[in-house]
């Protein structure tokens, strides 16, 4: 372990050597950005893009990106990749691969080393996808002499990525930007396009814009655009139409102000400035060009900025307008000073400077980065960084970050070093005492600035080096050194103090601690110790060993201190201060001694030298070049051996100096130099050096030298335009100044001084920069170089500015009329000689010897060449572009004319629609390519496009609208009929006459909002929730295009609301009825119902409104405030409320209250619920039980029925006197005493307080005494003792209430006698309990007579049942009752006397026995259910719990009221199978759950709607209407839709339109092809299945004809052919029928049976007349279920269950379903959606029904006619009409099983089927 720590301190020893053998820093230097990515970079989504980074500094920096938010920016493959040079690269993509947080997003580059870490600027990076565009040109017209402004619209998604590249002014002539144009065309840098001095014939003339994707370099040309020249007659004052308000360019850019006004005469433009004291006029200058509306400006500088004012005039008034232009100029920043250098806990302070055009600019925006962070604003004061106590954190690099308002981002970059810092121990050891033999180990760290080293000594001397010792150091990441000595196994010699010693250039800091280990003395070997005189000597003992006692020095044999100099520490060291060399040379001895006298000695030698000192020396003043020097440099002290040497800027002195040097003793050294130069001037140091001490001694030399050149500036020549430098450069001590002056006129003429100015550059160097030089520039140039030193030099040089030739526009056009003569002039200028060549299509060189039409002239002008070209006699072929070119020596240049030769007109070309509206349509055209000509006018004919009309007709049916005055391009025709085709042409007319028509267009106008409304609006009820709406489409002529849908608005009546709310229902578009299903109303509201028609266009008219009410319906809220009150012990008084107004959906009828007691009864003899009706809002209950707990309830009704019941309200009757009690009994128990018990009174109306007990004593007939004795309420017994033998007591018994004593028991007498027979006192009856509870059966008695218990009659044994037990007192326990323990239990006792028998009668309570439940009827969404309970369990049924569940769904529950005996399950799954049972409770528990009941809701899978109905072929597309689609019973849910051609592949592919379309009136099938046979496959899904079906349509021909014969055959032969895809629904289906036609077999066997053997005749025309009536009932019932299924679920009196054995049979399920008939419609959504019932009902097998006859009970029922009208009052409870309804419907039933052949007859429509459960 010691040996691999060996090494590891072996290797941070070389680390740390090699880490400080350099200087410090001094090869580091923080990053900077070689080229820094731009703010902004746009690319297309085709090209891709990359970003550039660059940085230098020592180390080589890094260079990575990063996100806005400082997150790495990664590479994504085939997206984005960072290169190892730093190139960020964003590669092509598809538009669909965009990702916003890659290609729109800000990066930022980063560069980073050792030194610290900078960051780029905000790089926005913009991806544009490239899109498809059009430009529109949009026209300012003006008067004729004025300015027309045509501009390029581009759209706003891409209009600053489009420039305007030029226009083409047609057939082929490009205009191309430019500052000044050519006079009569102007295209600005912004993209217009001015046209000068508008005249008649420029009316003619077309352009179109040309537009070019900076990005994706697409050109996109925009179509044709004419002028239209403003007619003006009379003088009218100038106004300015079109003006630039504000002009922002860059500098060094040009600039382009526009003020356009128009008037009448022309108005002249005059232009001026405000960026004086007052306005100043714009004069033209080589910069400036006043072009009449328009001032153009050449490389605009900051000087130029400001407000214009252009004014236009004429004789009728003036108008003006101001402009600003801005020049943004660039801002240079720099940090000062950009390396600060501090030490730590220093202030460091950075400034950024921010100049524009070397002037300083105002405050900005300024923020400060430290290593790519942001800092805080609190360490910035305006433009000025302070860090105050710099520490090592602080060095690294700083940023400063201006940002402008426009946007844009400049920055600088500071370096901050760490000064020097003198070291600083961090940690130090402590002073140990150890035993020898241990490892030890000690550690010093230290930090400061540069990182210092660390030294170890061991007593003031370096430590021994023997094996055991081991020094290592290392460098933190922070830069502290820490350094360890380890001793691997300490002896009595390594004892001493350890001193670490940390010591850099900045000072030193060191730390000593002893470290003792124990043993005798010992002191090492003390090596030869150098002092230096004057300085203090400091020399320890190296004594080891512990401890000790003393130290002594010794010195000549003499014990120091003997001088006052020298003195002896504490710690036994001896101190000499200051030290002279004569007297403390020497041997030091010293000695230590320990307590036990063991003592140890060493002596060492100190040798002092002195240090040396140099003589203060310098050079003279005033020296100049060709002038000699020299000094000595003389040490006055100092011990040899001496050295010295020179040194001139801190290096030695070079041999090409040529300095002397000369050793004149070994004390002094001299330094010549013969001949003085500018090379010579500098430091000059002496440095004198001995073993003591080393000093240095400076002096200065400074050679003064006249300017000369080093770059002397020569003539010049340069191009216009162009940049040019003029190169001055002098050198001298001091440095001269160089100063630039221009001459004012010749070359000996006078110079004026050249100032820094926009395009003036004066650079460090002295150069001169010139920019977009001109020719006034040109002229003679001095400069000047001067320091003071001689007269300076100077030097002329002449600039010459060469011109290549140059037009003042790039194109001009020139128009004539064909045959006339044809004159092309251009002026040139440029230097001269200028050689002008005039070429044809820029290729054909023109010359008059070769071609007799053409001549030439060219004369010479004052800035050029004017040249002419003469063509005679033009036509077609002459028209075409020229080229004037000019060259000289210094460049060529050519300009374009193009030359355009009018012929007659032809026929307009390009005829479009422009505008298209409703009643109108503008249509434009465009002339021939081959020439306008002269048009008078154009004549455009249009009709109406109409098929059916002959075409001999269509020339008579042209309607003509001429344009002229002058023509132009376009017309507007009006008066037209909305959504009607129409047939357009046009036709030119000229001096030669018309042209031929154009080619039809033919456009159809654009729809209006329907005129008129729908018609014949209806609205009629359907239910209390539902009104049905129907109307008929608008007139044809009013509707204005295809009507797309219906608005219906309903609103209620009595509302004060005037707005309606509106539900659309969509059209089929061939103005078909509509009709709309209102649901969720208001009940008994009246509505107020309007519709309108609607198409592409908005909405129409609203219809005349029509009013319906909603039908009555219960009230769905209950009374209110329901009070009560009690008036006595058998009366109530009961108030209410009516329900809110808007609930009670009706006109209320009355109030029913329901009321019952509160009782325990055992089995109740009767149904206690009563209820009474009452119109008023109280009621006073009578006869009621006294002193009883009631519940009563409150509804109220309307001629519907029954609404919401009241919570129950419970009510207490008062008290009264009680009843009798129930018995008495009195039995001899001795000679002198009688028992006398009795029972409590079954009716105590109140809280029994006591009981009287009275007495009587008779003696024969004569009453001898009478006696009261109260007792207490809980005592019913009573002993009377010592009485008279053999006399007669009577006894009698009240009970009391607090309101007073009741009726009196019967009176019970008794003789008292010797002999007491036996008799029982305890009193049998009724005893009711609980199962599993225990019951105390009491048989007191007196006589002790012998007693035995009798169970029926049978007699009970001790044991004899298993729990039960007889105690001694007579009592019976049973225990664990059940409930065949009930019955009669009697005592009967016997003492030889008399005898006596009691019976108890006990009743066990137990849980009920299962309900019987029956199906009544079904819905599509509900299920009308009945029940009979069956055994109560010997206690009242408290309430039922209904079970249901969906085939594979989950189980649900529902609590019924113990009055029930029905329920109507709403919300079902249509057409799904449910499972139901039921389950009963009573206070002991619940009952088994009945038999589960398979039932099913109605309605089945879609059914298939005829081809005619569903499809509505076009040429190229298919309208299905949906609604056509049956959903029998159940809502669709979607539609599954595909489609294919029929060919001769039966393999062909479908083509899917939608897997899940949702139900709606119609869906339109696009993009199929004319004329042919498509086969459509569709499917309907419900909730009950799904139906699919094929049908073939073929589409209509290109022009809406019916297809060929022969496709539509061959459609015919492939007829619909209905496929049922689900196989679960063929095999029901066929069983159904199946089972359909066994049971009518079997009904009509059993029928004739029945009338074989049950009936008598007499009895056959009852039942005759019986089917009859059941037929009406049945009848009567469809309608009323219908309603109830409609509006509610309510028990009628006519809907109870079957009673007796004949009724249905409960394993058969009877399901009627109509398919049509006499049934209301709910609602009409399509073909056969009827609403179906199923009546089920459940008794005995079919077999037993059919071989048993009828009992005789049925004959005599009596039989009630059912109400049908929602009138009917039969929901109401009486008994009464609960008996007769359930006679009613058991007849009903009856005669459905005895006469089924005849309802068969009277159900022709029905379908009739049993299944077997």
């Amino acid at each position: 372990m010691w040996i691999s720590s060996r090494f590891f301190v072996i290797f941070l020893l070389l680390h740390l050597d090699t880490t400080c053998s350099e200087p410090f820093e001094a090869h580091l230097r923080g990053p900077g950005f070689v080229m820094e990515p731009p703010g902004r970079v746009e690319f297309s989504n085709s090209s891709g893009g990359w970003l550039d980074c660059s940085a230098s500094g020592s180390p080589q920096p890094t260079v990575d990106w990063v996100h806005a938010d400082g997150s790495a920016v990664t590479e994504i493959h085939g997206v984005r990749r960072v290169l190892r040079n730093g190139t960020l690269v964003l590669m092509p993509f598809a538009a669909a691969a965009y990702h916003q947080d890659v290609h729109n997003t800000i990066y930022r580059c980063i560069a980073s080393n050792s030194v610290g870490r900078i960051v780029s600027r905000d790089v926005q990076v913009r991806a544009v996808v490239a899109q498809a565009y059009k430009v529109d040109v949009e026209v300012l017209s003006a008067a004729r002499g004025c300015t027309a402004i045509l501009r390029c619209v581009v759209p706003t998604f891409v209009k600053e990525l489009v420039r305007v590249v030029s226009w083409v002014h047609e057939p082929a002539i490009y205009i191309y930007p430019s500052l000044q144009g050519d006079g009569k065309f102007h295209l600005l840098p912004t993209g217009e396009l001015l046209i000068h001095n508008l005249q008649e014939s420029d009316e003619s003339q077309s352009f179109r814009c040309r537009s070019m994707h900076r990005l994706t370099r697409q050109v996109v040309v925009s179509s044709p655009t004419r002028l239209r020249i403003n007619s003006h007659r009379g003088i009218i004052s100038p106004s300015v139409v079109e003006h630039t308000a504000h002009v922002q360019v860059s500098q060094d850019e040009g600039a382009v102000l526009l003020c356009v006004a128009q008037g009448c005469p022309s108005p002249e433009y005059s232009w001026f400035t405000h960026n004086g004291a007052g306005p100043l006029p714009v004069l033209s200058g080589p910069r400036v060009r006043l072009l009449g509306p328009i001032l153009a400006i050449e490389a605009v500088t900051g000087e130029d900025s400001g407000v214009y004012k252009c004014t236009a005039g004429n004789v009728g008034g003036e108008a003006s307008a101001e402009l600003r232009l801005t020049v943004a100029t660039p801002i240079q920043v720099e940090i000062s000073p950009n390396v600060l250098s501090v030490h730590m806990g220093g202030t460091a302070e950075f400034r950024c400077l921010v100049t524009s055009n070397g002037s300083p600019v105002g405050m900005q925006n300024i923020l400060w980065y430290k290593d790519g962070r942001q800092l805080p604003s609190s360490g910035r004061v305006e433009d000025t960084l302070v860090v105050p106590r710099v520490s090592r954190e602080n060095r690294g690099m700083y940023q400063c970050v201006v940002r402008r308002p426009e946007g844009d981002t400049f920055q600088a970059t500071a370096e901050l070093q760490l000064g020097d810092a003198p070291p600083v121990l961090l940690y130090s050891f402590i002073e140990q005492t150890l035993q020898p033999g241990p490892a030890v180990s000690l550690k010093c760290s230290a930090a400061g600035n540069p990182t210092p080293q660390i030294s170890w000594t061991l007593d003031g001397f370096p430590l021994p080096s023997n094996g055991r010792f081991m020094i290592g150091q290392y460098i933190t990441v922070h830069g502290d050194v820490i350094s360890h000595v380890n001793i691997s196994h300490v002896m009595v010699e390594d004892g001493g103090e350890y001193a670490c010693i940390a010591e850099n250039r900045a000072g030193r800091v060191q730390h000593a601690a002893r470290l003792n280990i124990y043993g005798l003395p010992y002191i090492r070997l003390i090596p030869k110790v150098t002092a230096v005189s004057g300085e203090t000597l400091n020399l320890k003992c190296p004594v080891a060993g512990y401890p000790i006692e003393e130290i002594h020095w010794e010195r000549g044999g003499r014990e120091l201190p003997d001088d006052i100099r020298q003195r002896v520490q504490p710690d036994g060291s001896l101190t000499i201060s200051p030290v002279q060399k004569n007297s403390d040379s020497g041997v030091y001895t010293c000695w230590a001694r320990n307590k036990q006298g063991h003592s140890a000695r060493r002596s060492g030698e100190v040798t002092v030298i002195v240090p040396p000192s140099i003589e203060p020396f310098a050079f003279q003043e005033g020296l100049a070049e060709g002038m000699r020097t020299r000094t000595v440099c003389g040490v006055s002290r100092g011990d040899a051996p001496l050295k010295l040497i020179w040194l001139k800027d801190g290096d030695p002195l070079p041999d090409l100096l040529g300095a002397n040097v000369t050793m004149l003793d070994q004390y002094s050294s001299l330094l010549s130099i013969p001949s003085l130069s500018a090379t010579h001037s500098g430091e000059y140091t002496c440095v004198a050096k001995n073993p003591a001490a080393e000093i240095k001694y400076t002096a200065l030399l400074q050679v003064k030298v006249p300017p000369r050149w080093i770059v002397e500036p020569v003539d010049a020549n340069v191009e216009r335009n162009r940049h040019i430098m003029l190169h001055c450069q002098a050198q001298g001590v001091p440095t001269p100044s160089i100063v630039w002056k221009k001459a004012t006129g010749s070359k000996s003429g006078e110079y004026e001084e050249v100032r820094e100015r926009p395009f003036t550059k004066l650079l460090g160097n002295g150069s001169l920069l010139l920019q977009h030089v001109k020719e006034d520039r040109e002229g003679f140039y001095l400069c000047q170089a001067n320091n003071g030193i001689g007269t300076g030099i100077g030097k002329v040089i002449q600039l010459k500015v060469n011109s290549s030739p140059y037009f003042s526009s790039t194109s001009r056009s020139v128009m004539v009329k064909k045959g006339d003569t044809a004159l092309l002039q251009c002026a040139v200028s440029g230097d001269k000689p200028i050689n002008i060549v005039w070429m044809r299509s820029g290729k054909n060189t023109l010359n008059p010897s070769t071609n007799y039409k053409i001549s030439v002239k060219q004369e010479a002008t004052p800035d050029g060449v004017s040249a002419e070209l003469q063509i005679r006699t033009v036509d077609a072929t002459d028209s075409g572009p020229y080229f004037c070119r000019a060259s000289n020596l210094y460049g060529n240049d050519q300009q374009l004319v193009q030359l355009q030769v009018q012929e007659p007109p032809l026929p307009p070309s390009v005829l479009e629609a422009a505008m298209i509206s409703s009643r109108s349509v503008n249509i434009k055209w465009q002339p021939k390519t081959l020439g306008t000509g002269d048009v008078t006018k154009y004549i455009v004919e249009f009709r109406e496009a109409d098929r059916s009309l002959p075409p001999a007709l269509f020339v008579e049916q042209w309607q003509q609208m001429e344009v002229k005055d002058p023509p132009h391009f376009n017309a507007m025709i009006e008066n037209l009929k909305p959504a009607t085709r129409y047939a357009f042409r046009v036709i030119a007319e000229g001096s030669a006459g018309r042209s031929a028509p154009s080619q039809e267009l033919v456009v159809r106008t654009e729809p209006q909002r329907p005129a008129g409304p729908p018609l014949s609006l209806s609205a009629r009820p359907l239910s209390s929730t539902e009104l049905l709406i129907s109307w008929v489409a608008p007139l044809p002529e009013l509707r204005h295009g295809d009507i797309q849908g219906y608005n219906v608005g309903y609103k209620l009546s009595s509302s004060g609301n005037t707005a309606y709310n509106f539900t659309s229902v969509s059209g089929d578009g061939d103005g078909g009825n509509g009709e709309l299903l209102l649901s969720g109303l208001a009940k008994f509201a009246r509505y107020t119902v309007v519709v309108q028609a609607f198409n592409q266009v908005g909405p129409g008219p609203l219809s005349e409104p029509t009013a319906a009410q909603t039908m009555e319906d219960v009230p769905s809220r209950p009374p209110e405030d329901v009070r009560c009150a009690a008036l006595s012990s058998q009366s109530l008084q009961v108030s209410w409320q009516p329900p809110p107004i808007y609930h009670t959906n009706g006109l209320l009828q009355g109030y029913k209250l329901i009321f019952e007691p509160i009782i325990d009864d055992i089995q109740p003899s009767k149904d206690e619920v009563e209820s009474r009706k009452t119109t008023a809002l109280t009621m006073v209950l009578t006869g009621l039980r006294k002193y009883t707990n009631y519940s009563i309830q409150v509804l109220a009704h309307t001629r519907m029925g029954d609404g919401a019941v009241s919570k129950p309200l419970f009510c207490h009757s008062e008290e009264d006197v009680p009843e009798a009690p129930a018995d008495i009994k009195v039995v001899s128990s001795s000679s002198q005493s009688l028992y006398i018990s009795w029972l409590p009174p079954t009716e105590p109306n109140g809280v029994i307080t006591k009981f009287s007990l009275y007495t009587r004593v008779v003696n024969g007939r004569e009453e001898l005494n009478n006696e009261k004795r109260s007792l207490p309420s809980q005592q019913a017994y009573y002993e009377a003792k010592g009485l008279h033998p053999h006399m007669e007591y009577q006894f009698w018994v009240t009970a009391s209430t607090r309101v007073g004593e009741g009726k009196s028991s019967r009176v019970s007498s008794q003789i008292t006698t010797n002999r007491v027979p036996a008799r029982i006192i305890s009193f049998g009856g009724a005893v009711v309990r609980p199962w599993r509870s225990t019951v105390t059966l009491p048989c007191t008695a007196v006589g002790k007579p012998k007693r035995e218990w009798f169970k029926s009659d049978v007699a009970l044994r001790q044991g004899g049942m298993h729990n039960s037990q007889l105690l001694d007192s007579g009592d019976l326990i049973i225990s664990s009752l059940q409930l065949a323990d009930g019955g009669n239990y009697s005592c009967q006792v016997d003492n030889g006397i008399g005898t006596d028998r009691l019976t108890h009668v006990l009743m066990v309570q137990v849980p009920p026995t299962a309900p019987t439940l029956y199906i009544t009827s079904a819905t599509s969404s509900s299920i009308l259910m009945h029940w009979k309970c069956g055994f109560t369990g010997n206690a009242p049924i408290t309430g039922y719990t209904l079970f249901y569940r969906r085939a594979n769904g989950n189980t649900d529950e529902m609590q019924l009221s113990r009055h029930a005996s029905s329920h109507e399950l709403k919300g079902l799954v249509c057409g799904s199978p449910y499972q139901i049972y039921l389950s009963a409770q009573n206070k002991v528990g619940t009952s088994p759950t009945s038999t589960i009941l398979h039932v099913r809701t109605q309605g089945h899978s879609p059914g298939h709607p005829a081809s005619t109905a569903l499809l509505a072929p076009n040429s190229t597309s298919l309208m299905v209407r949906l609604h056509s689609w049956p959903d029998n019973g159940c809502p669709l849910l979607y539609f599954v839709l595909q489609y294919r051609a029929v060919t001769d592949d039966p393999e062909s592919e479908w083509v899917l339109v939608s897997n899940a379309l949702k139900p709606q009136r119609r869906v339109v099938v696009n993009n199929l092809q004319p004329s042919t046979l498509y086969q459509l496959r569709m499917e309907a899904h419900n909730v009950a299945g799904l139906s699919q079906a094929d049908f073939s349509f073929v589409t209509l021909t290109k022009d809406g004809d019916p297809p060929p014969p022969e496709i539509i055959h061959r459609g015919h032969r492939g007829q619909t052919t209905v496929i049922f895809a689900n196989i679960n629904l063929l095999i029901p289906t066929i069983a159904a029928i199946s089972g359909m036609l066994c049971t009518i077999i079997m009904v009509i066997v059993c029928y004739r049976h029945m009338l074989k053997n049950a009936q008598p005749p007499a009895e056959q025309s009852n039942i005759q007349k019986e089917s009859l009536e059941n037929r009406a009932n049945s009848e009567a019932a469809q309608r009323e279920r219908y309603y109830a299924t409609i509006h509610k679920v309510s028990m009628q009196n006519n809907d109870k269950i079957p009673e007796t054995s004949e009724d249905i049979s409960p394993y058969a399920t009877f399901q009627l379903s109509e398919a049509g008939g006499n049934m209301s419609q709910p609602h009409h959504g399509g073909p056969a959606n009827t609403l179906l019932h199923s009546f089920m009902y459940h008794e005995r097998a079919l077999a037993e029904g059919c071989s048993s006859p009828p009992p005789a009970a049925s004959k005599n029922r009596r039989r009630h006619s059912r109400k049908t009208e929602p009138e009917s009052e039969e929901s109401e409870s009486d008994q009464d009409q609960l008996t007769s309804s359930r006679t009613e419907s058991s007849n009903q039933h009856e005669g459905k099983i005895k006469h089924n052949s005849r309802l068969i007859q009277h159900f022709p429509n029905h379908n009739i089927s049993i299944t077997y459960l």
